[in-house]
């Protein structure tokens, strides 16, 4: 039987806790109450118990009412499981919930307390599993109007979003299973008691053994007598069509065992290897259904889930082929993880566009460096030896300062009305209204090593030496600027040889050429571990955050994309393109949605989404 599932979980708490269950055989949900703070802990023990139990699949409903049974204790709840095997659908209750089924937009209640039922499921059934409390929490007729003229997952995400409306929804939980197709089975009929509604006459317990493979199956698990008994028939059945006195009884006999014997090896080796897709799928897919079913309350740790899922089951994607049916199994459910990190990823697709040349002020403009504070860009053209302004929402721009005492210029950075230009001897600070230059505010100093960037924060100034691995600071005063100082402190001994730049906004951020983002707070590291990122970052990373912005925006050239944390490490969005234009350097503006990226000269933007 194929089938498409829909899945709803509601918000749990440690007291009260509820999961749902999808294993290549089987889907379920359980219900756990504990009033120790421990129902997750025991819950996640009764999924394991059934899904070990589920590792083989089950071929009669008294099988699925044992492995309902492993998974019972005094503190679940709900255990609530449906099987579809060839055309036939087992389903079992332990404890309390609901199984109601919706055939040709008619709708009945199978179980509405502990038992168990089977019968033959037919193409667009929906049958849909509640755990006890979610019947408590969603009334009969609110499931019934959230069902109706929907498949099995649009009928999920719309009792999602009614239960996420519910003041308490602890203990929530609810399986969709929609019949997509049935396939006959050679699975013998159900040999235990049915307590069948009367309302769903239809829903019978009645199937053959009509294929090849189930007589193969049966002759290996027979006992040696049957065995024998079936050879001697089949003997007597071979000569009696080919009329062959020649072939002896026991040359046959020795062939049937043979047989036999490579038939039991395959056997073997065959569930051994479907043990392991098992458990990894049943892994791959609670993590999955866990991201899902987190994405609306904490689209962070969702992500998180899903990716987890995704590295889970990779191993076992790249093993297996679709020529199997339980490789076919792994590949649907890997493409099922990866469409919903596609989507939960917040990854936008698209090339920078130009956004400003610096050829329109003069004839041979080129940027080299960049600078962003409020409403202002400050640009460094170290080709022209000329310092620009634009104003960012209109895109006017001037020239502020250039010429004579601006040779060799490296770093331009802004703090309110002035800007700053880091050049080979020192600092030059330029005011942008009344554009004139105080030449060397900051003297170069025997204590440079090899200046790699230059931020102003605070009024301050501060200098990224990568040559000695130090940050020099340069504190504001009424008169200029202090002497030079360390801002690090003095046990504080980071290797800043790989950087690639820094930025300030309360804390010290800093990029490397070998995929390290470094935070130092009050001149001591401040470790940071970015979460979530997919795939991960390639080995030169530019940073960019302020005081200004609410989040930290990695340029990671090497993937073409641009990666939004939030300051904590966690993966927010990536924006990400094709064009082949070798991206440098990086500003942001959150207040105007603009990315602006260095590059070819230029200024090209991406739109904050």
């Amino acid at each position: 039987m194929q089938t498409s599932i829909g899945s709803v979980v509601g918000n749990n708490s440690s007291i009260h806790w509820a999961q749902t269950i999808k294993t290549p055989y089987a889907y379920g949900i359980v219900e756990v109450i504990d009033e120790a703070g421990i129902a997750q802990t025991i819950g996640m023990q009764a999924i394991g118990k059934i899904t070990h139990a589920l590792e083989l699949a089950p071929v009669s409903l008294h099988e699925v009412e044992t492995v309902a049974n492993a998974g019972m204790n005094e503190s679940v709840r709900s255990i609530v499981l449906v099987v579809p095997v060839g055309s036939v659908v087992y389903i079992v209750i332990r404890g309390s919930g609901t199984v109601f089924l919706k055939r040709n937009g008619q709708y009945a209640k199978l179980l509405g307390s502990e038992g168990s039922i089977s019968g033959m499921g037919t193409v667009g059934d929906i049958i849909i599993l509640t755990s006890g409390a979610f019947g408590k929490t969603i009334e009969e007729n609110e499931l019934i109007m959230s069902v109706t003229q929907s498949s099995a997952i649009e009928s999920a995400e719309k009792l999602a979003m009614l239960l996420n409306g519910k003041s308490d929804s602890a203990g929530c939980a609810a399986i969709l299973m929609e019949v997509d197709a049935v396939i006959s089975s050679d699975v013998s009929a159900p040999t235990t008691p049915i307590n069948q509604p009367s309302s769903v006459g239809v829903f019978v317990n009645r199937i053959h053994l009509k294929t090849g493979a189930g007589k193969i199956r049966r002759f290996i698990n027979a006992n040696p007598q049957d065995k024998a008994i079936t050879i001697k028939r089949h003997v007597a059945l071979w000569r009696h069509r080919f009329k062959n006195p020649k072939v002896s009884i026991p040359t046959i006999l020795l062939v049937c065992f043979g047989l036999s014997v490579l038939f039991g090896v395959q056997k073997e080796l065959t569930t051994k290897q479907d043990k392991q897709i098992i458990a990894v799928m049943t892994e791959a897919s609670r993590m999955y259904e866990e991201g899902t079913a987190l994405m609306e309350l904490n689209p962070v740790k969702g992500r998180e889930r899903l990716v987890s899922a995704k590295t889970t089951l990779q191993p076992m994607k790249d093993a297996v082929t679709n020529k199997t049916k339980e490789g076919r199994r792994v590949l649907e459910l890997y493409e099922q993880i990866d469409g919903a990190i596609t989507q939960a990823m917040h990854a936008y697709s698209g090339d920078p566009q130009m956004f400003y040349d610096a050829g329109l002020l003069k004839s041979d403009g080129v940027i080299s460096t960049i600078a962003i504070e409020n409403d202002t860009l400050v640009l460094g053209d170290a080709k022209e030896k000329a310092l620009y302004s634009v104003s960012l929402p209109v895109k006017t721009g001037s020239i502020i300062g250039g010429g004579a005492g601006y040779e060799n210029l490296r770093f331009v950075a802004l703090h309110g009305s002035t800007g700053y230009a880091l050049l080979s001897e020192g600092v030059n600070a330029v005011s942008i209204n009344q554009k004139q230059t105080k030449q060397q505010v900051i003297k170069k100093t025997e204590e440079w090593g090899f200046i790699s960037a230059l931020v102003s924060f605070g009024g301050n100034i501060y200098l990224l030496d990568s040559g000695t691995s130090r940050i020099w600071k340069y504190v504001a005063t009424e008169t200029g600027f202090s002497d030079i100082r360390e801002y690090l402190n003095p046990d504080t001994l980071p290797d800043l040889s790989k950087s690639t730049g820094m930025v300030i906004d309360g804390s010290v951020w800093i990029g490397t050429t070998d995929g390290k983002i470094l935070r130092f707070t009050q001149g001591k590291e401040n470790a940071f571990v970015p979460k979530g990122v997919d795939p991960s970052f390639g080995n030169i990373l530019v940073i960019f955050t302020s005081d200004e912005v609410n989040n930290l925006y990695i340029l990671d050239n090497e993937n073409k994309r641009v990666v939004v944390l939030d300051k904590d490490g966690m993966y927010m969005s990536q924006y990400v393109w094709e064009s082949v234009i070798p991206f440098t350097n990086l500003v942001v503006s959150e207040k105007h949605g603009k990315i602006l990226l260095l590059g070819g000269d230029k200024i090209y933007s991406l739109d904050i989404k």
